[in-house]
C-alpha cells in the first residue's frame, strides 16, 4: 500500500517533529506545506528528507488562513497522481503499529477513510491507552483523510476545495463528496497534541473567537467563501 501524504505545518515544527519517526517510514512521499516565513518547519522537513512546498496561498484573495488552497496547490505541484493520498495534520501522532493496522483493515478505493483522535497534553504519554477520545469529531474530517486517487470521486478539479477563507469547511466539503456509506473509520488511534481551534492560524485565539461570533450572528459559515 503506497501512500503520498500532504501536511500543512505553519508554525507547527515542534509538534510535527513528534510524529515524523512514526509516519515517515511507511509513506511513499510526504510533502510539508508552509508559508515563506516558517523557517523552523522548512529546516525540520529538510533534515528528515521530506518534500517542502512554500506558498502564500493561505492569505491570497483576502483569506485569513486558506488551508484548502495551500493543500491543493501543493498537491498539484508535488504529489504523484497515483496510489493513496493522505491529508494529515501536523499535530497528529499515530500509534506505533498504525500501518500494520491500516493494512489489516483492507482499505479499498471507493471510500474515504478517517480515524478517531485522542487528546494528548503530554508528549511523554503518547502511548497511554487511557487517553480520552476527542468528542465532537466528525467522521473523516480534515486531520486525517485517506482515499485512493483512482477513485472517480477524487477526479474533481480542484480536488481540495480552495474557496474558504480559513482552515475549516474545506475538509467537510471534500469528505461529503463520498456518500455516507463510503465514509469509513479505521481501527487506528491518533493522538492529538496541543490546542485545537486553530482555523485562523496557530495561537490566534482572538481571531477564532471573532470567527465563531460572526457565525452566530450570521447563522452559519457560508459568508466565509471567497469569490475567486
Amino acid at each position: 500500500m503506497r501512500i503520498h501524504a500532504l501536511t500543512v505545518s505553519c508554525n507547527y515544527a515542534d509538534l510535527l517533529a513528534l510524529g515524523i519517526e512514526r509516519w515517515k517510514p511507511f509513506l511513499a512521499s510526504w510533502t510539508i506545506v508552509t508559508d515563506s516565513q516558517d523557517v523552523a518547519t522548512v529546516r525540520l522537513a529538510r533534515q528528515h528528507g521530506l518534500s517542502v512546498h512554500l506558498t502564500n496561498a493561505f492569505y491570497r484573495n483576502g483569506a485569513v488562513f486558506n488551508k484548502g488552497a495551500a493543500l491543493e496547490e501543493a498537491r498539484v505541484a508535488r504529489v504523484p497522481r497515483e496510489d493513496w493520498l493522505l491529508l494529515l495534520d501536523a499535530d497528529i501522532v499515530p500509534q506505533r503499529d498504525w500501518f500494520q493496522r491500516l493494512q489489516q483493515a483492507f482499505a479499498q478505493p471507493g471510500s474515504i477513510y478517517g480515524a478517531w483522535r485522542h487528546q494528548c497534553d503530554d508528549p511523554t504519554t503518547l502511548d497511554d491507552p487511557e487517553l480520552a477520545r476527542i468528542k465532537g469529531d466528525g467522521k473523516c474530517v480534515g486531520y486525517f483523510q485517506l482515499f485512493h486517487q483512482a477513485d472517480p470521486i477524487a477526479h474533481k478539479s480542484p480536488l481540495i476545495p480552495i474557496h474558504w477563507s480559513n482552515a475549516s469547511a474545506y475538509d467537510c466539503e471534500l469528505k461529503d463528496r463520498w456518500p455516507e456509506a463510503q465514509r469509513k473509520m479505521l481501527p487506528l488511534r491518533l493522538m492529538h497534541l496541543g490546542e485545537r481551534n486553530n482555523w485562523v492560524g496557530r495561537g490566534n485565539t482572538e481571531g477564532f473567537k471573532a470567527l465563531m461570533n460572526e457565525r452566530k450572528l450570521r447563522g452559519g459559515h457560508q459568508h466565509e467563501r471567497i469569490a475567486l
